[in-house]
């Protein structure tokens, strides 16, 4: 019999990982599960045209959009009084799709329900936490109750032990690394048919934020152009205007930097081009306290069009960059080794494209119906267990 999963969604109604992460999983997992959603009132618009045909229920609140202790406490206040008028959901397992207060959501419905919940931990917000004591506390204690943890990476898993080792011990983890449905968007033919363009091109694509590490691409872009003058370097990311944007203006003022395009947020037909027409890719992310990058989807994505890339060895970003295969893994704020990589791809056909066919061939391999297949093994073995101890 097809279990049913009850799923706990955050921030449907907002384009970004969450949403990208929802998606991609409840598709797929759709093959192996009967979902149930469970999203906040203001995602339900969301849900309806993005997720339609599933069966969808509405509480308050799941997850907020800023941390801290009140929009925690606000959240959880709303969802538990959402609950009680919740009727029945008859599920045999809940999968909060955030670790928390998502997770802490999930536990509550779990409860309520009688079965055993579970969440996937992206990046920073599996950690995040830390910072305060009293939300530390109540994440350890759902932590322990959780009948598994599914981090998207092994980096996040790492960063997860480093802040909660004592209580990840005995709680049952995997890593099941997100999927991607670039190679479903661009063909192989297409990606092995990518254009050589005429000027060297190097591409990023994030919003503007200190942890994206663009001012240390940028100082790495300004060594390039010592030895590749005629280089162009697009930037593709909300976050124009703000004050990040104008420390990275006057970086690119204080180096004479030229051939550097803000480019802003794009829809996806126009982020297509800009990838078609690029010679490689690179993202020097850093760990910013407890911001880091959970995976690195992105890397990927460059990798779907055939690009190399270049990235830094922090986060998840390891598990979408292959070092020496589809492009270079450096220390984030190694410039020069950066700059040195970003060049031999940038003048170095062979090696670029070489590179680039490795890259869509990793993100072939990355699907969503990969992720699934082993979420479901997951699920099997907590309902196997549960199923063996009710027995007993």
């Amino acid at each position: 019999m097809t279990p049913r999963v009850a799923f706990v969604i955050p921030y449907l109604r907002s384009r970004g990982g969450w949403q990208t992460a929802a998606l991609g999983a409840i598709r797929a997992l759709a093959h192996f599960v009967e979902p149930v959603l469970v999203v906040a009132r203001a995602d339900l618009e969301s849900a309806r045209e993005l997720l339609p045909g599933f069966e969808t229920r509405i509480l308050p609140e799941v997850q907020p959009v800023s941390a801290g202790v009140w929009p925690v406490a606000r959240t959880l206040a709303a969802a538990s009084i959402g609950l009680r008028r919740l009727p029945p959901l008859r599920v045999d397992l809940v999968h909060a799709l955030e670790a928390f207060p998502a997770g802490a959501v999930a536990r509550m419905l779990a409860r309520r329900e009688g079965v055993p919940f579970g969440l996937t931990a992206h990046g920073t917000y599996a950690v995040l936490w830390k910072q305060w004591p009293l939300l530390a506390s109540a994440y350890a204690r759902m932590l322990r109750e959780a009948a598994f943890v599914c981090p998207i990476s092994h980096g996040t898993l790492a960063r997860m032990q480093r802040e909660f080792g004592s209580v990840l011990r005995a709680v049952p983890c995997e890593v099941v690394i997100e999927g991607t449905d670039i190679t479903e968007r661009v063909s192989r033919e297409e990606a092995e048919a990518h254009r050589w363009p005429h000027v060297p091109s190097l591409i990023s694509v994030g919003n503007l934020k200190p942890r994206k590490g663009y001012h240390l691409s940028l100082q790495a872009f300004a060594r390039v152009q010592r030895s590749l003058p005629q280089a162009r370097y697009q930037i593709v990311g909300g976050g124009l205007g703000g004050g990040y944007h104008e420390q990275l203006l006057a970086l690119i003022r204080r180096h004479d930097i030229r051939g550097v395009e803000f480019v802003g947020s794009v829809g996806a037909q126009d982020l297509a081009s800009y990838y078609r027409s690029s010679s490689a890719f690179a993202l020097l992310s850093q760990e910013h306290r407890f911001a880091f990058e959970g995976f690195g989807l992105v890397f990927l994505e460059a990798g779907g069009y055939g690009l190399p890339v270049v990235g830094s060895r922090t986060g998840g970003i390891p598990d979408a960059v292959r070092d020496g295969e589809t492009g270079f893994l450096l220390s984030a704020e190694d410039v020069e080794g950066s700059a040195e990589a970003i060049l031999r791809l940038l003048v170095d056909r062979d090696l670029s494209q070489r590179m680039g066919r490795e890259g869509r061939a990793l993100a072939e391999s990355l699907t969503w119906t990969r992720y699934a297949t082993q979420q479901a093994e997951v699920y099997q073995r907590v309902l196997t267990m549960q199923s063996g101890g009710a027995s007993t």
